[in-house]
């Protein structure tokens, strides 16, 4: 009985070892804190969608390319207006390793969104010419924008505040 007991008690060690492992948390801001705070700067009107938004989680696949397995947190600033090219998309990569894997998918959305607008709306195709990839740990993010340098600096701003 004690041989049973004993060995009862190691795998509980064992097991709670190896969960304990798995679900290691980063210390990085949420994508969500992120954007809100980005939203407290700017005059446009944006509406935010994070993970686990319906809106989100429905359309994700269709625009983007990036395994959601890879990603632990990610969200996304359209103006709520609508119509126009600008967008904030960010995404936290859950190994460092695939944030350049993250940029290739966004680079391929920001050329699909060029073609999708060269037909649509021309006059918003500038937005896209001067669009930026950026990416700070492993945090990526597609930025659209009249100023995607102020919209970066904004952003990397949030990143490094909420850590």
């Amino acid at each position: 009985m004690k041989r049973i007991l004993s060995l009862f008690i190691i795998f509980a060690l064992i097991s709670t070892l190896f969960t304990a492992c798995g679900t290691q948390k980063s210390n990085d801001p949420s994508c969500a804190d992120i954007l809100s705070e980005i939203t407290k700067n700017i005059e446009v009107n944006f509406t935010v969608y994070t993970a686990g938004n319906d809106t989100l989680e429905n359309n994700y696949d269709n625009m983007y390319a990036i395994k959601r397995d890879l990603v632990d947190d990610c969200g996304i600033l359209f103006p709520s207006d609508g119509g126009v090219a600008d967008e904030l998309s960010l995404f936290h990569m859950k190994d460092s390793g695939d944030v350049q894997l993250a940029k290739d998918k966004l680079q391929d959305r920001l050329d699909t969104r060029k073609n999708q607008f060269a037909g649509y709306k021309p006059e918003e195709v500038y937005k896209l010419d001067n669009a930026v990839i950026m990416s700070q740990g492993n945090f990526v993010a597609l930025i659209i924008s009249d100023d995607p340098a102020m919209m970066e600096s904004y952003l990397r701003q949030a990143i490094s505040d909420n850590q």
